[in-house]
């Protein structure tokens, strides 16, 4: 390849017309053989990528929140839903966050020799630690009048279902009636 002046003025050189390959010519005239400057558009040039990055960063945080609420929404729900059903299974909170009923399945009481009575009474630590819990019963007779009481009692962790035996000696026990439920715990 050989570079020549074409003509007498001013001109950058060119290639010659001679060149084997006419697809290689540069055209060198238009910017005097240089490449162009570019200048800098400082934040101005930056700015559309900055308005989408934002935009995109928004988006995510409301959509964010969005999913949050919603989950929440469907936290309190599912915990209505899951007291709804322990009251038809015949659970009652009878102290905060813990709940009572008789036992009515897979219960296995003891039978007692001689008169008298025992039942089951089931705790469900649901919501926290139940320490000790201390039960009274009235123990009522056919008529429903009270001939005794007597008490029941046990340690309880949070999470944990127990059976409490409710015993009376009596011979003229029928049923027993909840008197008193306490459950006291101490959490460090």
């Amino acid at each position: 390849m050989v570079l020549r002046r074409n003509r007498a003025d001013d001109r950058p050189p060119r290639f010659d017309d001679d060149v084997e390959d006419p697809g290689a010519r540069i055209d060198l005239e238009r910017g005097g053989g240089r490449e162009p400057e570019r200048h800098s558009r400082g934040l101005w040039g930056c700015l559309p990528w900055l308005i989408a990055s934002l935009a995109l960063l928004g988006g995510g945080f409301y959509w964010g929140y969005q999913f949050r609420a919603a989950q929440k929404l469907s936290a309190e729900e599912l915990k209505e839903r899951e007291r709804q059903e322990l009251r038809s299974m015949g659970w009652q909170t009878s102290a905060d966050g813990v709940l009572t009923r008789w036992c009515t399945e897979d219960c296995h009481p003891p039978k007692l020799f001689g008169g008298g009575m025992a039942r089951i009474f089931e705790v469900y630590c649901k919501d926290r630690p139940c320490g000790a819990i201390r039960a009274t019963f009235r123990v009522l007779d056919r008529d429903g009048k009270e001939v005794a009481t007597t008490t029941a009692s046990k340690d309880g962790l949070h999470g944990e279902r127990l059976r409490l035996v409710v015993v009376s000696p009596e011979p003229q026990a029928q049923r027993f009636e909840l008197k008193e439920f306490v459950a006291q715990a101490m959490v460090y």
